[in-house]
């Protein structure tokens, strides 16, 4: 029996990501957690409660599990290797989120949507961005090249790239998805300098 509401938030989002936060009732989340509604109902005024806030405990373990890569890594001459990691950690996320659940999000739950877009927004604007304009300081990456019309162009809609088709990471791994989503793309805006001399780490 879990009624720690941590243990709630996490068992709810693992089932809200691989069924759909629609289609995963708070009967369901109840018995599974061999507790009743009314304990449920204790902690989550509404179901749009318990999402919104089952959503906010995944991107609070992301951001924290990006702060920590980037206190143990401070890639400060090679920012391009954080930029990967971000995105490879990107796509590992997604692997395990069915799509109807961002659907789901976007009908029937605005406000936990509205979370989700805000912490997409923020990664690649506050972060992705500064760190493709350091590697211009740096002069990894060409001057003519407008980074914000890369981050908004390319960086910013891996997620409709990766559900263009059901079965894409069935398909192809995501070392190959990180090579022809992010790689690819970075390696079109490196100065030939940088390019011969440091290749883009996989």
């Amino acid at each position: 029996m879990l009624e720690n509401k941590r243990d709630i938030l996490a068992y709810a989002i693992q089932n809200f990501t691989k069924f759909g936060s629609k289609r995963f009732s708070m009967d369901e989340l109840a018995h599974d957690l061999g507790i009743s509604k009314k304990t449920l109902y204790r902690y989550f005024g509404s179901k749009e409660e318990l999402v919104s806030e089952s959503l906010g405990f995944l991107l609070n373990k992301l951001r924290a599990n990006l702060n920590d890569y980037m206190d143990q890594n401070p890639n400060e001459n090679e920012p391009l290797s954080t930029i990967i990691y971000i995105y490879k950690l990107g796509l590992m996320t997604l692997q395990k989120i069915n799509p109807s659940f961002l659907y789901g999000l976007a009908k029937y739950y605005p406000n936990a949507y509205k979370k989700y877009s805000s912490f997409k927004k923020d990664i690649v604007w506050d972060l992705v961005c500064p760190l493709l304009k350091k590697a211009q300081k740096l002069e990894q990456v060409r001057k003519n090249v407008k980074v914000e019309l890369v981050c908004m162009l390319f960086l910013s809609r891996m997620e409709e790239m990766v559900y263009s088709s059901p079965t894409l990471f069935e398909e192809y791994s995501i070392q190959e998805l990180l090579e022809h989503i992010i790689i690819n793309n970075l390696r079109g805006v490196l100065t030939v300098e940088y390019l011969a001399t440091s290749p883009l780490e996989k």
